[in-house]
């Protein structure tokens, strides 16, 4: 039997992966709670074999949870549920050494599958829709970079932009404020000489 407990402060999408995942007799989810603290305080005296955690929780978020779980060295299996599909979420979640990355619209299968798989000691990221890792910084170096004077921040901000990211799934992605965010594009459109985003959007695109 694999124990399984989640974290996620949206309680009907909780319940429902916790209903997919016990629909096999495989899995069992032992504890569901909604944000990270919960999840660490939970684990001081329990033991499961794998965490499905999402990225933006109240009181404590993914990412640091995630840290406090590896510096409490906690045995479980940390795997990321979320709802972004974003090569910079991506890299972000591989520089905390998790075992798996689920998209919150995964099929039952599919997630039931990758967690019997992650238990039995493979790696699973999905990431089917998303940029292959420097695919932005080619669109955007040679021709920005040194031009422009951007930093490797802004062109990470231009290429969410692009992408159709409003400011506040940009902050989610790259784990700041909505205010830095803001600070960001602001200072991006001074550099380009652009007065917004549109025409910050055709500069780019010729």
């Amino acid at each position: 039997m694999i124990t399984i407990a989640i974290a996620d402060d949206h309680k009907l999408m909780s319940e429902g992966i916790a209903s997919i995942l016990q629909s096999d007799p495989e899995l069992a989810v032992v504890k569901i709670c909604g944000n990270g603290k919960e999840l660490i305080e939970y684990l001081r005296s329990h033991i499961v074999d794998l965490v499905l955690i999402d990225l933006n929780m109240p009181v404590l978020n993914g990412p640091d949870t995630i840290r406090i779980l590896k510096n409490n060295r906690t045995p479980s299996k940390i795997v990321v549920l979320s709802m972004y599909a974003d090569e910079n979420i991506y890299a972000k979640c591989r520089e905390l050494a998790i075992n798996g990355y689920l998209h919150k619209d995964s099929d039952a299968q599919h997630l039931i599958d990758t967690i019997k798989a992650i238990y039995d000691g493979e790696n699973r990221y999905d990431y089917d829709h998303t940029l292959k890792p420097g695919q932005s910084d080619v669109l955007f170096e040679d021709k920005f970079l040194k031009k422009f004077k951007l930093s490797r921040r802004e062109l990470e901000i231009i290429g969410l932009v692009r992408n159709g990211h409003t400011n506040q799934e940009i902050a989610d992605i790259l784990f700041l404020s909505i205010h830095t965010i803001m600070t960001h594009r602001k200072n991006i459109l001074h550099k380009l000489g652009v007065r917004n985003t549109a025409e910050m959007l055709a500069l780019i695109n010729i």
